[in-house]
């Protein structure tokens, strides 16, 4: 068994938790006392995850979006008066890591995504309360669109949309969720080619405006990567049973 402390201390630091600027509540959102024998992770917080989180036995639950936002949630009634009330019967913390999970060079969304499709990782881009979080990666070879999200769809057992999809790209830009803010970022920084998750109306005009090809990937499926990688990464340096909770979903 491995305590919490130490668990949750290197995830902090591993995330860098404190040194990210970001409008959600990073790290622990909910603390229960006792060991941590088992984590389970989950893209978001929501009543059903949690209820399945509980009946799993899990001591933590790593959460991709939490629900502690900005100010917080204010009164502690309705729905996150159930999710908590689940989460304190039954012991178990819940910790999230929004930004610091997108970004990380190592265990991140973007960067993941990006291996995924056997690219090049590189630059970080696009400025965010003071920190880059979106990411170009190269091909060594130029790939048509079309491909692209046919590998996309493969991988990650999700839908894709394509602006472009008869182009080609060998640089391409990432930021995955709901990333459609880094479009014209990307293309600035030389793009031939940008992926994100959600599929938004503002953004599918603006690829179209700038001529820039683009995949919508789906917000959950471009961010299960680097939850998954976590989960591979604590099973690893801790004693701790792990699991992930596929909640899949083609928005």
């Amino acid at each position: 068994m491995m305590s919490e402390s130490k668990i949750v201390e290197f995830l902090d630091d591993h995330l860098s938790i404190d040194e990210i600027q970001d409008e959600s509540q990073n790290g622990m959102q909910v603390d229960a006392a006792g060991e941590i024998n088992k984590i389970v992770f989950a893209v978001d917080v929501r009543k059903d995850i949690v209820e399945r989180a509980t009946e799993a036995g899990a001591d933590m639950l790593f959460v991709h979006h939490g629900f502690i936002w900005g100010e917080g949630f204010g009164t502690l009634t309705g729905k996150y008066y159930q999710i908590v009330k689940m989460l304190f019967e039954n012991d178990t913390s819940l910790y999230a890591a929004h930004l610091p999970l997108d970004i990380h060079p190592k265990v991140g969304n973007n960067v993941e995504l990006a291996n995924l499709l056997g690219a090049e990782i590189g630059e970080p881009f696009m400025e965010y309360k003071g920190t880059n979080i979106a990411r170009m990666a190269n091909f060594k070879e130029e790939k048509v669109v079309v491909e692209i999200a046919e590998e996309l769809e493969r991988k990650l057992d999700t839908e894709t949309y394509t602006v472009g999809e008869k182009k080609t790209a060998k640089k391409i830009g990432i930021l995955t969720g709901k990333g459609g803010q880094a479009l014209e970022d990307a293309k600035n920084n030389g793009a031939e080619l940008f992926i994100t998750g959600e599929r938004t109306y503002t953004t599918y005009n603006e690829a179209i405006d700038m001529e820039i090809p683009i995949i919508f990937a789906g917000h959950y499926a471009t961010e299960t990567l680097g939850l998954k990688k976590v989960k591979d990464l604590l099973e690893e340096k801790f004693d701790v049973e792990t699991g992930f909770l596929d909640a899949k979903t083609t928005i």
